[in-house]
C-alpha cells in the first residue's frame, strides 16, 4: 500500500514537472530555465520505463550498450549521450521561432549526423517522432503537406531526449541518485573492470618486499644449470654394449 502511494506521488510529480518543462521548451526561454526544468524531470525517482512515454528509452539503452564490464558499458553510453545531444539540437531548432532555413530535411551525408545520430540504434526513430517521417534517397524530411512542425509534440519529445541525456551524464559521472535503475537494464554496469587481465587469485610480489631468504631462493631458481661436458671423440667414447668375443 505504501509503495503504491509513493509511486502515485512520484507520478504526479513527474506530470507536474513535465508540463512545466514542455511549456518552457515550447516558447522562447532562458537556457537556465530550460536546464532547471529538465533537471527536475531527470531527478524524479522513477525508472526509465515509468518516466519516458514518447522515446523508447529502455530499448535505446539496451541496444546501444556494449561490453562485458562497467568501463566498456560506460563508454558506449557516452556515445549514446553524444547522439542525444545532437538530437536535442534538432528538436530545439524545430521549436525555435526562428527555425533554420532548411529545417524540413535531415541529410544522411551530414558528417555530424552520420557520426552521432545515425551511429546509434533508435536515432532515426526520434527524428520520426519530431516529424521527419518521409524517407528520401538522401535523407529524411517532413511530409510535403506539413507546413509547420507540431511544436507541442516536438517539445514533449525533446524534453525526454534532454532528460535521458541528463540522466546518462549523471550516471557516467557517478552522481545519479538511482544508478540501480540502469543496472537492472544493463547488467554489465555491475561488473568490475578487469584492465590488467590478471585473475583474482594472481599475486604479484615486489622484489623490494621479499625476505632475504625468499630473494636467495628466487635467485637460485633463476640461476642457469651448468653446461653439459662436450662429447668425447669416437675413440674415447665408452660403449654400453658388451665387447664381441
Amino acid at each position: 500500500m505504501f509503495k503504491c502511494a509513493v509511486a502515485t506521488m512520484l507520478s504526479d510529480q513527474l506530470e507536474e514537472a513535465r508540463s512545466r518543462a514542455e511549456a518552457i521548451l515550447s516558447r522562447p526561454g532562458s537556457a537556465q530555465d530550460i536546464r532547471n526544468s529538465v533537471s527536475a524531470v531527470a531527478n524524479i525517482s522513477l525508472p526509465p520505463s515509468a518516466k519516458y512515454r514518447h522515446i523508447t528509452a529502455e530499448t535505446m539503452l539496451v541496444e546501444n550498450s556494449v561490453g562485458s564490464n562497467k568501463k566498456e558499458a560506460m563508454a558506449s553510453l557516452q556515445k549514446l549521450s553524444t547522439a542525444l545531444n545532437i538530437l536535442e539540437k534538432y528538436g530545439s531548432n524545430l521549436t525555435s521561432p526562428s527555425r533554420p532555413k532548411y529545417w524540413r530535411t535531415v541529410k544522411h551525408n551530414n558528417p555530424v549526423f552520420r557520426a552521432t545520430v545515425d551511429a546509434i540504434h533508435g536515432g532515426r526513430g526520434v527524428l520520426c517522432l519530431y516529424g521527419y517521417t518521409n524517407q528520401q534517397a538522401d535523407g529524411l524530411s517532413f511530409p510535403e503537406d506539413v507546413t509547420e512542425p507540431d511544436v507541442a509534440k516536438v517539445a514533449a519529445v525533446t524534453l525526454e531526449v534532454m532528460s535521458l541525456r541528463t540522466e546518462l551524464d549523471m550516471l557516467i559521472k557517478d552522481t545519479h541518485p538511482h544508478p540501480e535503475f540502469f543496472e537492472r537494464i544493463i547488467p554489465s554496469l555491475t561488473q568490475k573492470d578487469d584492465d590488467n587481465g590478471l585473475s583474482s587469485d594472481a599475486l604479484v610480489i615486489s622484489p623490494s618486499s621479499e625476505k632475504p631468504w625468499e630473494r636467495l631462493a628466487r635467485r637460485r631458481c633463476l640461476r642457469l644449470s651448468p653446461l653439459s661436458p662436450p662429447p668425447r671423440p669416437p675413440s674415447q667414447q665408452v660403449s654400453s654394449c658388451p665387447t664381441p668375443l
